[in-house]
């Protein structure tokens, strides 16, 4: 395939000097592995489409080292089969301050959904985007499908903002490890794998978003987490791309393992005027029993003015003696899929403190409060 990764990547050169806008005029362009430096913006005019090449060796992550402890872990690279050339991507910056990737409408990045056999579960290619130690970036306006790994890998970045992105197929819509102010407002997530992941992260705000997927809409840890005036709904329109499932386990699974740097106890999350839609279950928090879970507790969740429509399963929120949570509930409606599950609303354990307050659940004539 005809590239166009040494001609883009000699004007992102240019840029380098002094900063600038490369604006890519409408067409196709073949891109490898472009990097982009200090007060750049990667613009991409209307009927631009960036398509990634579809072999894994044109890929390289410019030979720095990530902050992703976890690929460290021998365990986890037996696990997930993690490879060393883990975040090679088509578009990436490292230790950049400023920069962005700005799509007008029509405007698109193909992943290609590009094969490595000596990827991550033996079939994942390269990240969609990479950025890493940067302060200042911003993503704005493009639709990003078929990317070949997670669509948006950001580790230990600060004052990320995140809106009118359009996210289809392929893995994880965008992950945030080790970042701090991270705003995400009025993206479209269709994702095979999980909308929005991360751990050890602080200071989330995700607004006006749609969160479609085959797998968890967050598997997040961190603190002070808000969400609001979202739509959740599955089954999820595009494969998990393992296992060939549509539907969408939780809307929140819990994330905080050993095997990488998590600073802080995950709290003051809040979920606020957001809508839930065929999903198998809620929340999926197991604290002391589960190893993505146990590297730092989550202390208090708050849902409030909140529907949930054909949710098939039973939460689960159980936790240590010592690492208590409080759950509090505040108009809350919930109708069943197939009507109450045998195994009841939610499990909990005696360090779960529920405040419930106008909560309505199809199925039970009384919600007690604590």
């Amino acid at each position: 395939m005809d590239m166009h990764t040494a001609y883009i990547q000699a004007a992102l050169d240019k840029c380098r000097e002094g900063g600038g806008v490369l604006r890519l005029a409408p067409g196709d362009w073949r891109i490898a592995s472009l990097r982009l430096y200090d007060n750049t913006t990667l613009y991409l005019s209307s009927r631009t489409h960036l398509i990634a090449s579809n072999r894994w060796q044109d890929y390289t992550d410019f030979h720095v080292p990530t902050t992703l402890g976890c690929l460290k872990s021998p365990f986890l690279q037996k696990e997930w089969r993690l490879p060393g050339h883990y975040v090679n991507s088509p578009i990436t910056a490292i230790d950049a301050e400023n920069v962005a990737v700005i799509g007008e409408p029509g405007s698109w990045i193909d992943g290609s959904d590009c094969l490595d056999p000596k990827g991550e579960e033996g079939f994942r290619g390269p990240m969609g985007m990479v950025f890493c130690r940067c302060r200042g970036v911003t993503l704005r306006g493009y639709t990003y499908r078929n990317a070949a790994n997670w669509c948006h890998q950001l580790d230990s970045c600060i004052q990320v903002r995140m809106d009118h992105v359009t996210v289809l197929g392929g893995h994880d819509g965008v992950n945030l490890h080790h970042c701090t102010q991270v705003w995400i407002d009025s993206c479209d997530f269709r994702t095979g794998d999980d909308c929005i992941a991360g751990y050890d992260a602080e200071n989330v705000v995700v607004r006006n978003c749609s969160l479609n997927t085959s797998c968890n809409s967050f598997r997040f840890g961190g603190r002070n987490l808000l969400v609001e005036h979202c739509r959740f709904w599955g089954p999820g329109e595009y494969p998990h791309r393992s296992s060939g499932r549509h539907n969408t386990l939780f809307a929140f699974a819990y994330y905080a393992f050993h095997y990488d740097l998590c600073r802080w106890d995950s709290e003051n999350w809040v979920v606020r005027n957001c809508t839930f839609e065929h999903l198998d279950n809620l929340i999926y928090y197991n604290y002391g029993g589960d190893w993505n879970h146990n590297a730092r507790p989550l202390r208090d969740l708050t849902l409030e003015h909140i529907t949930i429509r054909g949710l098939a399963g039973t939460s689960h929120i159980t936790t240590l003696p010592e690492s208590p949570i409080t759950v509090t509930c505040k108009d809350l409606s919930l109708s069943w899929r197939n009507g109450l599950p045998q195994t009841g609303v939610l499990r909990t354990s005696p360090a779960v403190r529920l405040v419930l307050e106008d909560v309505r659940v199809e199925g039970v004539n009384q919600s007690p409060a604590q």
